[in-house]
């Protein structure tokens, strides 16, 4: 399968949420107007998983792709 870029702001989110167990949306923003839809994309894309009380987790998928920022179809 073909690797597809998730592009650096998706990527810098996803890193962001690397270290901790547990994260809120907010310790994840780059601090730019897509952040939002940056961040429902990863939860949609099965990165991030919501883990209840407005919190999420990265998802073994989303640690493997916070590597190298490339993810397969």
């Amino acid at each position: 399968m073909a690797s597809i870029s998730m592009g650096e702001s998706r990527w810098r989110m996803l890193r962001r949420g690397l270290k901790k167990k547990r994260f809120k949306y907010d310790d994840t923003r780059n601090m730019s107007r897509n952040d939002k839809l940056h961040f429902e994309w990863l939860v949609k894309q099965g990165f991030i998983a919501p883990a209840g009380e407005g919190f999420y987790t990265v998802t073994d998928k989303g640690k493997e792709a916070a590597d190298l920022g490339f993810y397969e179809l």
